[in-house]
């Protein structure tokens, strides 16, 4: 899958919420890393050789040396741990960051992550749309109402909560919905947006 130079490795592709959520994490942390892509149209994540990384044929796949990791969330916790950056300073603080982390598989990936993809690559609105959006409305107002509070997700600085949230929040025009609606989430993206090392998807994991 190419010649690697840095032995941090991150497989996936741009379009991919859960790669810009590891793509975030090493750029923030500062760690220089091999961007691999997985042809995802092409079906490059069921060849063989993909496969032996993770037979569920899911990204990203994540490697340092000879650690591997598939799940994002894992990966953002192993880069906190390894680097002492964005992650918890005691028990209390590891609890809400896996609340944050959790609503974010809850109400992001199975809610405003979904209805991206019925509007772009799916059926559009009707039955699945709108089955999934009762969950994305729900999340987006708890998301809104704790935002207009604090600055940041679990602590009063930024965490990896705050890192695997905002990759879905990026989505909510592609959703159906208008960021004006949204002000504390739209000041709250501003404020994740100007931390040291932020980066879009095409900057973070270029394709060429």
């Amino acid at each position: 899958m190419g010649k690697k130079s840095s032995d941090y490795i991150l497989y996936g592709h741009p379009v991919s919420g859960n790669t810009y959520k590891v793509a975030l994490m090493l750029s923030l942390c500062s760690i220089d890393y091999d961007f691999e892509i997985v042809d995802l149209p092409a079906g490059a994540n069921l060849n063989p050789e993909f496969l032996e990384m993770n037979p569920l044929g899911k990204i990203p796949v994540f490697r340092h040396g000879s650690l591997l990791l598939r799940q994002s969330h894992d990966v953002l916790r192993y880069l906190a741990s390894q680097t002492k950056l964005f992650g918890p300073n005691n028990w209390d603080e590891e609890a809400r960051i896996g609340d944050w982390i959790g609503f974010s598989v809850d109400f992001l990936s199975y809610g405003l992550a979904r209805l991206r993809f019925e509007l772009l690559f799916g059926s559009g609105k009707g039955p699945i749309y709108d089955y999934f959006k009762t969950s994305a409305d729900r999340g987006l107002s708890l998301l809104e109402a704790h935002l207009k509070k604090h600055q940041w997700l679990a602590c009063d600085r930024p965490t990896i909560a705050d890192i695997s949230v905002y990759p879905v929040m990026t989505y909510l025009t592609d959703g159906g919905y208008e960021t004006s609606d949204f002000s504390g989430i739209s000041l709250w993206m501003e404020h994740f947006q100007s931390l040291p090392g932020f980066g879009i998807q095409s900057r973070l994991m270029p394709t060429v």
